[in-house]
């Protein structure tokens, strides 16, 4: 039997449709933490951007470091 082998128009089509999924993926997202932030008053903050951002990194590594890989998740 032959190589099931997919023709580069048939790759580049599936890839569209992933990047389309991804662009989906990220709204969703997107306006999923903009409601959170919403929620916890952060729309009421009078702060430059680049503030916001940088105590929004904060607040990611704090995360990122109670969520360190156990036996289960690794």
């Amino acid at each position: 039997m032959a190589p099931n082998r997919k023709s580069t128009k048939r790759i580049k089509d599936e890839i569209a449709k992933l990047e389309q999924q991804l662009r989906q993926a990220e709204v969703r997202e997107a306006e999923r933490l903009g409601m959170l932030a919403v929620k916890a008053g952060l729309h009421e903050v009078d702060a430059s951007e680049s503030a916001i951002i940088e105590a929004l990194q904060e607040v990611t590594a704090r995360f990122r470091q109670t969520q360190k890989p156990t036996a289960q998740t690794a």
